[in-house]
This record gives structure tokens, C-alpha cells and sequence, in this order.
């Protein structure tokens, strides 16, 4: 009797024993093969045209179910998602609020200039391992490479790229029309922009004519919150933000002082665009643009997908791409000298994962099986963004479509934001210093003063050139 417990014993232990050396990966979700369903948190920011960020998630968990059912893995994932489309600041700190509590989305939408601020805060997870080591990083090997440059923070990797796209001066054709403009006029105008034939003081001039004929009640917007348009400038004005050889912000005086030298004019001198545009409420600018009350619109190319999606004009509704087409054109961003170079801006969005996240391995597979060409493309074509893959770019429905072929060229004359943890308060900065001047409460010499000793108290090191 006690050799039979002896021997009972020891097979007990030895099965223990191989069983504890099995790994999480290889065993049963549960002892008893039961289904688990597990909730995957997802929130995603962008207009209202981006919420294929989120429930492009929701698609590909019906996917990923498949192949755990084929693997023999018991856990069935259970998508919960939401979309914002106002307040990123908002959005960014509720997600860290939630983080400190041990809360928060297990999957969020970014934009990449966030990621060494989250990536420093242990926000959100490195993803190198999985990305070149897991079953799922097959379903992202076809990136960009540029693209997952934006996704590193001090060479490791903490986001899946999900779009890009670029900023774009919009212009009304038809106001152009009634100044007199033949069609080959209108039509060839993104190309002499492109060539720097039309520079930013000829943008202004234009404005103000068909302000001061009564065609518009302003000849040009821009968003009323800061954005990466306003880093844009400063590069366009031939400056820069970033030395990544020192890992320092940069702070450009001359390149400021022009940029701000710029929005100053338009609004105190010019006035062709409003002193008060940075408290106007969003809707409203949509709604003066898709009605022709604005002849130029500081936009991105996402846009064009959203005004097919929200009734912004008050009789039309929605806008049809017929309609848009017909009215509505596309450029870079004018040089600001004749003969200079053109620009537009990038801000890629990523799919990056809470470090809170109690299944990282799910959450990761459904970020890699959303990166596949199908859902890229059904939110590239829906919201005016940009593919991720050349197989998407390959993809027949996104190659057909008129707008995105016509903006593809202008990657070519791109640059990005820097990806630093600090540059959230230069960026802000900037902002509260473009406002200024265009409220005429600063001059643009008051205005550089001001904004370099706030940086100067804000920032940590930051270089100081021109």
C-alpha cells in the first residue's frame, strides 16, 4: 500500500512539475476548455470620417477568433470601442489619469509625435518582441520602413503604424471663377506651387481681392486648436524643430520669427484672415468652407473624407466627392520666396498598447491582423488618409480613387513632427504665440521674447539657434 502511494505520489509530482514548465502560450486557457471571452478596450481619436481607427479593430477580432479556434486556443476576444473627435489633449490625459489608477484602453490610436512622451512615462508596451518574434508579426513585416521610424522612441519600437496622410491648402474653384480664373487657370495651380511659382504672399494677395469683391467673408483659415500645421510653418519658413544627433528640441529664432512675422500679417495687416480664428468653434470653420464663405483653407487630406461624412453645409448636407470635386481643389503648401520649395507635414497615427494590458499577446494580434490591406484601405479610402504597405497601395479600390492618387505625390515634400518626450511644450508654446499676434496682443518681436524664456523655464535642454 505505501508503494502504490509512493509511486502515486511521485507521477502526481512529475505531472505537476511538466505542466508548470509548459507556457502560457502552449497551455489551455482554462483547465476545463471553456470558452474565455476577453475584453479588449479600444479608443481612437480623429474626426468623425477616422472611426474605422476603432471598429476596424472590432472587424479583425471576428478574424482573430478564427484563427484561436483553429490553434485550439479558448479564448474568443471581444472588442469595446469608442471614438473622440474633439479635445486630444483631453483624450491623451484621461488615458494617463485611468494608466496611474492601473486602468486605461488596452489599445489606443496616437499620433506619433506622443509616442517617447508615453514610451518615457512606461504609458505603453515596447513591441520589438513581437513584432519580430511572435506568430503575428507576419501581418505587419510589409510596413514602410519610414513609417515605422515614427513608431520608435531611442531605436525601440512602441507603436504599429495605422495611417498617414498630409496637410493641404484647400482652395474654392468656384470663388476663383468669379476673380476671373479660366478652368486651365484653377487647374494648374497645384503645379505652380509645386514649382514655387505661387508663393504665400501671392496666396494672400488673392485672398484679400476676393474679400475686398464681397465673393468671401475671409480668404483663409486654419484649425483653431494647435496642431502639427503650425510646426509645418517653421519648417516652411526653413527652420527646424529637431537635431537628432544631439536629441534636443530646437529652438529656430529666425524660422519663428518669420512664422510668426506670417500669421501676424494675414491678421493684423492683411486681415484676410480673423484675429479671433483660434476661438472659433470647429463646425463653424467646416461649415464656412464646404459653403464657399472661405476661398482658402489651411485643411489635411483627411477632411476630404469627412465632409462626404458630416452635413456641415446647411442645405446640401453631406457633400458629394461630384460636388467636391467640381469646387474644391488641392496643394501643397505654398513656398514662401518664388522659386523655394513647397511642403506639407505627416503625423502618422499608431496603434500603440497600455502597459496595464492584462492579455498584451491578444492585444498586439489584433493590432497586426487590422494592418492587413483590407482594413487599411476601408479606412484609407473612407477617411482621406494614406496606406501603411505597398500591398496597399496595390490594393484595386485604393488605387481607383481619384483624390488619393492626386495627393500621393506629396509625400514626396513631406517632413514629420519631432518624436520627443518635451516637444508637447514647445508645440504648445508655438500655438499660444501664434495666437498672440493674430489677436494683436503681442507684436511678433513681443512674441519671440515671450516664447523663448517659456521654453527656456518649460524645457529641459533645448538648443537656441539664429
Amino acid at each position: 500500500m505505501k508503494k502504490f502511494l509512493s509511486v502515486s505520489l511521485i507521477v502526481a509530482l512529475t505531472l505537476s512539475l511538466l505542466l508548470s514548465g509548459c507556457s502560457k502560450e502552449d497551455r489551455p486557457s482554462n483547465a476545463e476548455g471553456k470558452i474565455e471571452t476577453v475584453v479588449i478596450k479600444v479608443e481612437s481619436y480623429g474626426s468623425p470620417a477616422d472611426s474605422t481607427r476603432a471598429t476596424n479593430l472590432k472587424e479583425a477580432a471576428e478574424e482573430l477568433n478564427r484563427i484561436l479556434e483553429e490553434k485550439g486556443d479558448n479564448r474568443r476576444v471581444e472588442v469595446s470601442e469608442s471614438h473622440v473627435s474633439s479635445g486630444y489633449e483631453e483624450y491623451n490625459k484621461k488615458f494617463m489619469l485611468a494608466h496611474k489608477s492601473g486602468g486605461g484602453a488596452d489599445i489606443r490610436a496616437i499620433g506619433h509625435s506622443d509616442v517617447a512622451m508615453l514610451a518615457e512615462g512606461g504609458y505603453i508596451l515596447q513591441l520589438d518582441d513581437y513584432v519580430n518574434n511572435s506568430e503575428w508579426g507576419k501581418y505587419v513585416k510589409d510596413i514602410y520602413p519610414n513609417l515605422w521610424e515614427a513608431a520608435k522612441w531611442n531605436g525601440k519600437i512602441y507603436g504599429v503604424p495605422q495611417d498617414t496622410e498630409v496637410r493641404v491648402v484647400y482652395f474654392r474653384k468656384d470663388v476663383l471663377k468669379k476673380l476671373g480664373w479660366s478652368d486651365e487657370e484653377i487647374a494648374s495651380l497645384p503645379e505652380k506651387i509645386k514649382n514655387g511659382e505661387f508663393t504665400l504672399e501671392d496666396m494672400t494677395k488673392v485672398a484679400k481681392e476676393a474679400m475686398e469683391k464681397g465673393f468671401v467673408k475671409a480668404g483663409i483659415y486654419h484649425r483653431p486648436n494647435n496642431g502639427a500645421y503650425f510646426s509645418a510653418f517653421v519648417y516652411n519658413f526653413g527652420g527646424k524643430l529637431y537635431d537628432e544627433n544631439a536629441n534636443k528640441l530646437v529652438f529656430d529664432r529666425k524660422a519663428i520669427k518669420d512664422t510668426l512675422d506670417y500669421f501676424y500679417r494675414i491678421a493684423q495687416v492683411e486681415k484676410v484672415l480673423p484675429s479671433g480664428m483660434t476661438s472659433m468653434e470647429w463646425r463653424q470653420i467646416h461649415k464656412d468652407w464646404v459653403e464657399g464663405k472661405v476661398l482658402f483653407w489651411y485643411g489635411g487630406t483627411w477632411h476630404w473624407g469627412e465632409y462626404q461624412k458630416v452635413d456641415y453645409h446647411s442645405e446640401l448636407g453631406k457633400l458629394t466627392e461630384d460636388y467636391m470635386f467640381e469646387n474644391m481643389g488641392y496643394a501643397l503648401v505654398p513656398a514662401p520666396t518664388k522659386g523655394g520649395r513647397p511642403l506639407t507635414l505627416s503625423s502618422p497615427y499608431l496603434y500603440v498598447i497600455n502597459s496595464n494590458t492584462k492579455h498584451p499577446d491578444l492585444a498586439f494580434a489584433l493590432v497586426a491582423i487590422a494592418s492587413q490591406p483590407k482594413y487599411n484601405v476601408k479606412h484609407a479610402v473612407n477617411s482621406g488618409h494614406l496606406v501603411i504597405s505597398p500591398a496597399a497601395a496595390e490594393d484595386l479600390l485604393y488605387k481607383e480613387n481619384r483624390f488619393l492618387k492626386d495627393v500621393q505625390y506629396m509625400l514626396d515634400y513631406t517632413t514629420v513632427q519631432p518624436n520627443h518626450p518635451e516637444f508637447g511644450k514647445l508645440s504648445n508654446a508655438l500655438f499660444k504665440a501664434i495666437q498672440s499676434v493674430e489677436m494683436g496682443e503681442y507684436t511678433p518681436e513681443q512674441a519671440v521674447k515671450w516664447l523663448e524664456e517659456q521654453v527656456k523655464n518649460d524645457i529641459k535642454e533645448i538648443m537656441f539657434v539664429n
